[in-house]
């Protein structure tokens, strides 16, 4: 029963975040919402693929080599957000057509970050009986789009060049580099809560910058006085 309450808590979450940003991107919410969370499963499939591939050479990666703190760590985390952040950009690009508008974009990349999540919560916590659990299904769709924030402001700029890869690599190096930040926060003592909500904070502030500044584009011009 846990396993169950725990698995409709994580879909119901991801469904939630996933309609809630088709809504406000303007989309046909359902099959919106519907498509981004496909994406997001199949990002999490391939995330799993690349994990079990990691390990079938000797570089398995788990908490526990993250939570020693050491310089491997740093290497471990680093892995970690490449594999994920690059699953959830792959799951994007599967969902986005050329041509796509940033809004859109970002609003598919919730769905994406949504539907990951919560196969994530499942797969990872779903034998453990703790609130922090429940809190990991509701909340796990928000951190994965914040995330994912700086290739989702990128793509569709990088669709419409003529070299997409080349413009989204460093993009995706930062939603590595913020992911890995976090889980290495939440790992090493004395980090904590504080170090993974700066790791957050940063793909936030991008987005008000990023809204900032398209308002600046369309407000209308001043009109000049005389005197």
């Amino acid at each position: 029963m846990w396993v169950i309450a725990l698995s409709l808590t994580a879909a119901g979450s991801g469904a939630a975040w996933a309609k809630l940003a088709a809504r406000r991107a303007g989309e046909p919410t359902t099959a919106f919402a519907i498509h981004a969370l496909l994406g997001g499963a199949a990002a999490f499939g391939l995330a799993l693929a690349a994990y079990e591939a990691a390990t079938g050479v000797g570089f398995d990666l788990r908490w526990d080599q993250i939570a020693r703190g050491d310089a491997a760590a740093f290497l471990f985390a680093a892995a970690v957000g490449l594999v994920e952040e690059g699953a959830k950009l792959t799951g994007l690009l599967l969902v986005i057509e050329r041509g796509v508008r940033t809004r859109v974009a970002l609003a598919a990349a919730v769905g994406v970050a949504a539907g990951f999540s919560a196969l994530e919560t499942v797969a990872v916590l779903g034998g453990e009986r703790s609130g922090v659990a429940f809190t990991r299904a509701a909340l796990g769709p928000v951190a994965h789009a914040l995330l994912a924030v700086p290739f989702a402001l990128a793509v569709a700029p990088a669709l419409r060049s003529k070299r997409p890869a080349r413009a989204l690599v460093i993009p995706l190096l930062t939603s590595a580099a913020l992911h890995g930040a976090g889980d290495l926060s939440l790992a090493i003592p004395g980090l904590g809560p504080l170090g993974y909500g700066l790791a957050l904070a940063a793909p936030a502030l991008m987005l008000f910058a990023h809204a900032r500044a398209r308002r600046r584009r369309t407000a209308p011009g001043a009109i000049p006085t005389w005197k």
